[in-house]
């Protein structure tokens, strides 16, 4: 193989997902096919995730986490998938701070790796209303379209039969918004917000993961850096399972996802 933020989800990092099957619920036959095709649950989680652990941290110093979106869409498929779910992250961002002009913007970037990717039609249903939401300042309707973007753009993955493409876009997610959560911990430190941070089932499951990818893809200069990058991360919240997170522990996490989302942006 090789999701929420499942998210995804958002939905990422960090404490960003959990097993969705918590209580048992049964198998539809969408459901079915997505264990078929090993996109189930677990390995995509919901962005909604990222929109609680973001609340967890509010307020949020908007200006010194966003970043500028990306003016061109980059070469590789697998890249335009990390590239799409560290957007959707992005998203989550805008919403937090309630930004209304970065919403169009951000529709648009979307809209054109969606089309990279060949699943425009499942975000173009999404972005005229995610836009009028916005101006007219329902953040939480804002938040359930973000959601619904990335389930639409799952299930169209699914459908491809390219789980790969969905591990990829829920990785981008996974790693900005760790990369927020990250940064907004070391501006404004205590061990209680620390401890959002310090949650390893996501990077446990990515970081074994990314050890499933064809050789082709897998030995390439960009996915070997993800792949040193997020052991590395592992290897952090590993030592400070017992103790908690400290700052050093926190500004080390940031710098390794800053760098990873450098990578998947820069790279060619």
């Amino acid at each position: 193989m090789l999701c929420s933020l499942s998210i995804f989800v958002i939905a990422g990092a960090t404490g960003l997902a959990t097993p969705l099957r918590a209580q048992e619920e049964p198998i539809t036959e969408q459901g079915y096919e997505r264990e078929e095709l090993g996109v189930n649950p677990y390995t995509a989680p919901s962005i909604a995730r990222i929109f609680q652990q973001l609340d967890e941290l509010r307020p949020l110093p908007f200006e010194q986490l966003h970043r500028e979106l990306p003016r061109a869409s980059p070469g590789s498929r697998e890249q335009k998938a990390l590239l799409f779910g560290g957007l959707v992250a992005d998203g989550f961002l805008i919403v937090e701070a309630e930004r209304k002009s970065a919403v169009d913007n951000l529709g648009r970037v979307l809209m054109r790796e969606a089309r990279g990717l060949g699943v425009a039609d499942r975000v173009m249903r999404h972005n005229a209303s995610l836009t009028d939401l916005a101006r007219r300042g329902d953040w939480l309707a804002v938040r359930k379209e973000l959601i619904a973007i990335q389930a639409d753009v799952e299930q169209a993955m699914v459908e491809l039969r390219d789980q790969k493409m969905a591990h990829l876009i829920s990785l981008g997610g996974w790693l900005r918004g760790l990369e927020i959560s990250a940064r907004a911990i070391e501006l404004n430190f205590s061990p209680q917000r620390a401890a959002v941070l310090a949650k390893k089932d996501l990077v446990d499951y990515f970081a074994a993961e990314l050890k499933t990818l064809p050789p082709t893809l897998a030995h390439t200069p960009l996915f070997e850096k993800l792949r040193s990058g997020v052991n590395a991360v592992h290897l952090s919240l590993s030592k400070a399972t017992g103790e908690g997170l400290k700052l050093a522990d926190v500004k080390a996490i940031h710098a390794q996802a800053r760098g990873l989302n450098l990578a998947i942006r820069q790279s060619d």
